[in-house]
């Protein structure tokens, strides 16, 4: 009986190690999906629904080209070491004020104006709850201010190299795209994910612009 009663106690003890190892695990692997920004499947679904362009007009210009490539969480360091929450879509032809950034989604315009390390910025709230960032903007389109009602392929302004000084600053970078999506938390509280895989569904999805260049 006595035996019996020890491989009993000893069961339970393994039996709690096993359990205290997966609560241990899984709370491992909720903190690494929350430093990867990965959104779970019902954001993924809502984004993937309400992402209809990409947010860079097409030329149909070779020369006029633009590339990016998955720098989430890249290390970045004006301001204090920090880690990059979005993805840069980089142009072939360095000149600010060329390529037009359109919005990837319908939604309402919540922020607009200067940020220190964004530059001119735009942020656009969509129907699905997401913020929609486009950062160092050259200028923005003359009809767009904070409440507009904008439309998936809407001119937003030009793609610059602004931010990361005091309102009006440029040349600190070279010219680029800033995207970023932010998903509401249980709180309301707005969290980066990783925009790369939302770009990549979207590449081919281009407005065409005539980008009045000779």
């Amino acid at each position: 009986m006595r035996k019996k009663l020890k491989a009993y106690r000893f069961y339970l003890i393994a039996l709690a190690a096993v359990v205290l190892m997966d609560t241990v695990l899984a709370g491992q692997l909720k903190q690494r999906a929350a430093d990867t920004g990965s959104a779970n499947r019902r954001e993924q679904s809502v984004i993937s629904g309400e992402t209809r362009f990409f947010p860079i007009a097409g030329s149909g210009l070779e020369e006029l080209s633009f590339e990016y490539v998955d720098s989430w969480q890249a290390d970045r360091s004006f301001g204090g070491d920090r880690h990059h929450e979005g993805c840069d879509i980089i142009t072939s032809v360095n000149r600010r004020g060329v390529y037009p950034v359109v919005s990837m989604t319908d939604g309402t315009v919540e922020q607009l104006g200067w940020l220190k390390l964004g530059g001119w910025r735009i942020g656009i709230r969509s129907p699905g709850g997401m913020y929609y960032y486009y950062a160092h903007l050259e200028s923005y389109a003359e009809d767009i201010q904070v409440g507009s009602e904008v439309l998936a392929g809407q001119f937003l302004g030009f793609v610059g190299d602004s931010g990361y000084g005091e309102e009006g600053t440029t040349g600190q970078f070279v010219v680029h795209l800033h995207l970023g999506i932010y998903v509401p938390d249980e709180n309301g509280e707005d969290q980066a994910v990783d925009p790369y895989p939302f770009l990549e569904e979207r590449r081919e999805d281009l407005i065409q612009a005539d980008y009045g260049l000779p």
